[in-house]
């Protein structure tokens, strides 16, 4: 009898809170330069998209008939990924994945490296992926924003008091029900508890969070043979947004 996996944050939090979404509602909770990317492809590439979650992006590109598949650390977001999207997936490790080299037109990290406590490695694994000439998408949070200020200070007393029962009801009072409240405004009633309780975790309570600057991801990129195509800022997004070409001739669009 096998020994059972240990269960990722992710597993029991999954980046679920885009159930139902049409392709239009899709499209509008992506990042501009990755559906610009996305919308690029001829449609024969083959694309990765590495930390899949529940398949926001890959049912994205699924609805687009593009070839795709997904890997993920969390058991549970893969299942719910790929049973939704109809597209394969694997259980992998963004710092191993479970993939050869250069296989990948194009290799989506959204929102992905900076959860994983070595985000210079997480990128060198996805360029290890993509093929000479392919594109790697890379998406991570901004330092010195908003963002960063509310996951190092009341995401502290937050996270602190998500590990205790006694306290647990406090956060979700005083914090969690507010949050919900200002995204079911937000969408429009699209925003369901459990999506508003998914976006809630990943954006407070995920144990792993670095804020990468402009700068220092392009000389990681430049040590790995990565040519900048385009960088997005994306104001008013906790996210900027870099799209790189692999160094060699491929398949991939130069």
């Amino acid at each position: 009898m096998g020994v059972a996996e240990p269960r990722t944050f992710y597993d029991h939090y999954p980046f679920d809170w885009v159930q139902g979404y049409s392709p239009e509602e899709l499209r509008a909770v992506i990042s501009p330069l990755l559906v610009e990317t996305i919308e690029a492809l001829r449609g024969d590439e083959l694309v990765l998209d590495v930390g899949c979650g529940a398949g926001r992006v890959l049912g994205y590109m699924a609805k687009r008939g593009l070839r795709c598949a997904a890997v993920d650390l969390s058991r549970e977001s893969v299942r719910r990924a790929t049973q939704r999207c109809g597209r394969p997936g694997a259980v992998g490790d963004n710092l191993r994945l479970p993939i050869r080299d250069a296989v990948a037109d194009l290799v989506i990290s959204d929102g992905v490296a900076h959860h994983t406590g070595d985000p210079r490695a997480a990128i060198a694994e996805n360029a290890r992926v993509v093929k000479p000439g392919g594109r790697l998408y890379l998406g991570v949070y901004k330092p010195g924003g908003r963002y960063e200020f509310l996951y190092r200070w009341p995401g502290r007393w937050i996270r602190s008091g998500l590990k205790h029962g006694a306290t647990r009801p406090l956060v979700y009072l005083l914090a969690m029900v507010p949050y919900y409240a200002a995204h079911a405004v937000k969408s429009g009633g699209r925003r369901t508890w459990s999506g508003a309780k998914m976006l809630f975790y990943d954006y407070f309570a995920s144990p792993r969070v670095e804020f990468l600057s402009r700068e220092t991801v392009e000389r990681w990129a430049t040590e790995m043979g990565l040519e900048l195509v385009e960088y997005r800022t994306n104001p008013g997004s906790n996210v900027h947004s870099f799209v790189f070409r692999k160094a060699g001739n491929g398949s991939g669009r130069g």
